[in-house]
């Protein structure tokens, strides 16, 4: 079991764009999930600009880093149904240095039964086949397993998150034991600074139920925040590099030492 990613959910307008840059750039394994909606992200807001800004500043100085969007209400909405807002295409379209795609992940967070509009499956799974040099993440849940299932099988390609608690925060039980065999599949619910090492614990345990040929991520972000409710970055560099120690311990492969 490799881990891939150690995602930092919640970085958004009341973030330091360069002290962010430099937790990216001190951590390799790192990756911002930006959450982006019709109430946070239209023209002109503070979030949308934000993120040009982000993006500028990484471009200018000729950096590289593992940057995801987290797309929520009407947008996803309107994705389920193979549409794409303006906003979310104009931020898809942003290009690093390198001529890539700034998001290479994209996190489609939709609960069937919680939007008004339930996901046309043709028309969501030609969406994410036609997103070329980006990645989607799907929320594997009680509600969406049966959809993801019938993509999986019918060799639509996306990263699986499991979250039982659907970004309440709350710490399953037990962890997920994969549901795939090929996939990149993440964890997230209740992951802290101080709590890291022991959910990867429990993680490799579930894994090795039912071991596959991919990685694994983890996602955290309301146990990041300071008491306004704001990525704090001093946690979140804490997080990762517990992280990234029960990487270098547990996964023998030091390439993403920073």
């Amino acid at each position: 079991m490799d881990l891939q990613f150690v995602t930092i959910s919640g970085a958004n307008e009341y973030t330091n764009v360069p002290d962010l840059v430099q937790l990216l750039e001190d951590y390799p394994i790192a990756e911002i999930g930006v959450q982006v909606s019709d109430e946070k992200c239209t023209y002109g807001s503070p979030r949308f600009n934000w993120i040009k800004n982000l993006v500028y500043y990484v471009n200018y100085f000729r950096l590289s880093v593992n940057a995801a969007l987290h797309v929520n209400l009407k947008w996803v909405e309107a994705v389920s149904q193979g549409k794409i807002v303006p906003e979310l295409r104009d931020l898809l379209a942003y290009r690093d240095t390198n001529g890539d795609y700034f998001f290479k992940r994209i996190q489609l967070n939709f609960k069937i039964g919680r939007e008004e509009v339930s996901p046309d499956k043709e028309k969501l799974a030609a969406l994410i086949s036609n997103l070329k040099g980006r990645k989607v993440i799907l929320s594997y849940n009680e509600s969406n397993a049966k959809l993801i299932r019938e993509f999986y099988c019918n060799g639509v390609r996306f990263d699986c998150l499991y979250d039982g608690s659907f970004g309440k925060g709350i710490e399953p039980e037990k962890r997920q034991i994969p549901a795939f065999a090929d996939i990149v599949q993440g964890y997230a619910g209740g992951i802290s600074p101080d709590n890291v090492c022991s959910v990867l614990d429990e993680i490799r345990n579930s894994w090795r139920q039912s071991p596959t040929t991919t990685g694994i991520y983890i996602d955290a972000q309301g146990k990041l925040e300071d008491s306004n409710g704001h990525l704090d970055l001093s946690k979140a560099r804490r997080y990762v590099d517990n992280a990234r120690k029960w990487k270098l311990e547990h996964c023998n492969d030091d390439d993403l030492i920073p």
